[in-house]
């Protein structure tokens, strides 16, 4: 069983006006190691209308991680593209947070 990565992000942060523009959420997702696994986890995020300001990837092992470093658009649409990106197939895991 693959370890979760809700651990390994800052929990969410209050909402404040002032520096909303500045935020960017941070998700980790760890998804079985296939050819169209990064494919399948940016097109939930396309889907959703995420701004992609960062990305990486990266195998480890079976599986691949991959972190996505979007602009926060608030608690509520976080939740969501966290709990469409879980129902992707293949993905295993999905934590989410501020980026550090």
């Amino acid at each position: 069983m693959v370890p979760t990565v809700s651990s390994l992000v800052d929990p969410l942060k209050p909402e404040d006006d002032a520096l909303a523009s500045l935020r960017r959420r941070l998700f980790l997702v760890t998804i079985d190691d296939t050819p169209d696994a990064l494919m399948r986890v940016l097109g939930v995020a396309s889907v959703q209308q995420a701004r992609l300001r960062a990305l990486s990837a990266a195998p480890e092992g079976q599986h691949m991680a991959i972190r996505l470093e979007i602009d926060d658009q608030g608690d509520a649409r976080a939740e969501v593209l966290a709990s469409r990106l879980a129902a992707c197939p293949s993905v295993r895991g999905v934590g989410f947070g501020w980026r550090a």
